[in-house]
């Protein structure tokens, strides 16, 4: 029998067989399960961290995962295995049919966490703050609560900055080639 979830009523979820009284699962209650299969994965790979997951009604499940000193492809490839056969063994999904895809972030996607902060000290970065202004400077360090840009205003003169992490939208690194 084909099973195929549907999305209905906002973040429900439900295949088929609920007509026939099997159970409903919710975007989230998805999510979640899945984040558990991946905390033990990544328990292996202790500089490793999740950053995003995504769930689409087509069953299309992302996974951007980042690290302390950078992600390769083999610990990708690697989580990306073990996650599958975990969510294969533990049916997340009601036929086991779905597409995972594990990633790091893009060059382009924004810093999401405090702990993809310090391995961008020294990069040149542009923060949009709350109130849609840009701040753009090297990054000279991060704190629990703040961290402190090097903005260059003229060629002799430099502006330090203290920006709270609650007064920040998202930061982008700027790749300079």
């Amino acid at each position: 029998m084909q099973w195929y979830l549907v999305q209905m009523e906002g973040d429900k979820w439900l295949s088929p067989s609920f007509l026939a009284g099997s159970i409903m699962k919710t975007v989230e209650e998805i999510k979640q399960a899945i984040e558990q299969l991946l905390e033990q994965e990544l328990r292996l790979h202790p500089d490793c961290f999740l950053v995003d997951l995504s769930v689409s009604p087509d069953q299309d499940v992302r996974v951007f995962i980042d690290s302390d000193r950078g992600v390769s492809i083999d610990q990708l490839a690697q989580i990306n295995r073990a996650l599958g056969r975990a969510m294969h063994e533990n049916h997340i999904f009601p036929d086991d049919d779905f597409s995972l895809e594990v990633s790091s972030p893009g060059v382009d996607s924004p810093l999401k966490l405090y702990r993809q902060y310090p391995k961008n000290i020294g990069r040149t970065v542009v923060v949009t703050l709350k109130d849609h202004q840009l701040r753009e400077g090297v990054l000279q360090e991060v704190h629990p609560d703040f961290i402190v840009l090097d903005v260059k205003k003229s060629k002799k003169e430099h502006q330090i900055l203290k920006i709270p992490f609650t007064d920040i939208q998202f930061t982008r690194v700027q790749i300079r080639f």
